[in-house]
């Protein structure tokens, strides 16, 4: 994996990461992140213009709203019609930019067998992509500073905010779409993801050298749906990890910038926190029908470095859950 990074060149070393439960200044910049919404009738409501959270963005200062994949609950069917509601009241949460990563619920859940309709899951992706990349959502994301996609996968994007550079990764659950796969060619779904890990990869490679800290979202929980197999690649496509590609490459990635690196996620579980090493933390976004919240992240500057202050939009409380 060590050839994955060679274009990143090593700077000194920040402060570490850290995670503190005390109230950010009003002066910290800060984004908002949720995850796995709308599931519920309850999310749907609290989402709505007049509603807790939909309330809450609007005052509450934010550069931008990062929604981390699954826009709608697995038990329900992928229409067309249903996916342009959640993107409409989605998008309309706030005038800021708003960045989306796909998740498996928009696509490759929708070939579930209690589902009716059931769609193939590489053309639901093909619609999901059209739906949400629209013309109007690029001119919404070109106003974040450095704005800019990966040409041939565009969901992949990067930006530079408060002196940390984000990145999106295209990372579905069912491990990056390989299992699970029931209308669609198994050959041509494997292949994709094989197209995707490569991109993926690259993508994290071409990390600035120069950021304070790196913000790296995703869906999939790499963690938790661990396992112990060997990871999938090309040419291995079953009983294998398609996540361990990713916590293998994101660990080297911390180890070798020697900075703050958050890594966000949903997919899994109410909401989390976890150290994973000195300098890369884990969060699991709230949302998964379990918490109708927000996460709301301010970045603490230090000389040369940052730190990463996560608190509920809906109560201002520190989220300290700790990952198990």
């Amino acid at each position: 994996m060590l050839a994955v990074f060679s274009m990143i060149q090593v700077l000194s070393v920040g402060a570490l990461s850290s995670v503190e439960a005390t109230s950010s200044p009003a002066t910290v910049n800060e984004f908002l992140v949720i995850a796995d919404m709308p599931y519920t009738p309850i999310d749907t409501a609290n989402l709505t213009a007049g509603g807790i959270l939909a309330k809450k963005i609007t005052q509450t200062p934010h550069g931008f709203l990062m929604h981390l994949g699954d826009i709608k609950a697995g038990s329900q069917p992928c229409a067309d019609e249903l996916l342009k509601r959640n993107k409409q009241l989605l998008t309309g949460l706030t005038e800021q930019p708003f960045i989306y990563t796909p998740g498996d619920n928009e696509w490759t859940d929708c070939d579930r067998e209690n589902l009716q309709p059931r769609f193939d899951e590489l053309e639901r992706l093909t619609f999901i992509k059209n739906l949400m990349y629209s013309t109007e959502y690029q001119q919404r994301a070109k106003q974040l500073t450095g704005y800019k996609t990966q040409p041939e996968m565009r969901e992949n994007a990067r930006w530079q905010f408060a002196g940390v550079e984000f990145m999106t990764l295209h990372i579905p659950g069912t491990h990056n779409g390989r299992r699970q796969v029931l209308l669609t060619d198994k050959a041509q779904a494997n292949n994709a993801a094989a197209q995707r890990d490569e991109r993926n990869l690259a993508w994290l490679a071409a990390a600035d050298p120069e950021a304070k800290g790196y913000v790296i979202g995703f869906q999939a929980d790499i963690y938790s749906h661990g396992t112990s197999q060997s990871a999938c690649s090309a040419t291995v496509v079953s009983n294998c990890d398609g996540f361990k590609v990713y916590r293998d490459a994101i660990a080297q990635f911390a180890k070798m910038v020697a900075k703050p690196v958050l890594v966000m996620h949903g997919d899994t579980g109410p909401n989390c926190q976890q150290q994973l090493s000195d300098n890369l933390t884990r969060l699991n976004a709230p949302g998964d029908y379990m918490v109708s919240d927000i996460a709301r992240v301010a970045i603490q500057a230090h000389e040369g470095s940052v730190s990463w202050h996560i608190s509920s939009l809906k109560t201002a409380e520190p989220l300290t859950r700790e990952c198990r």
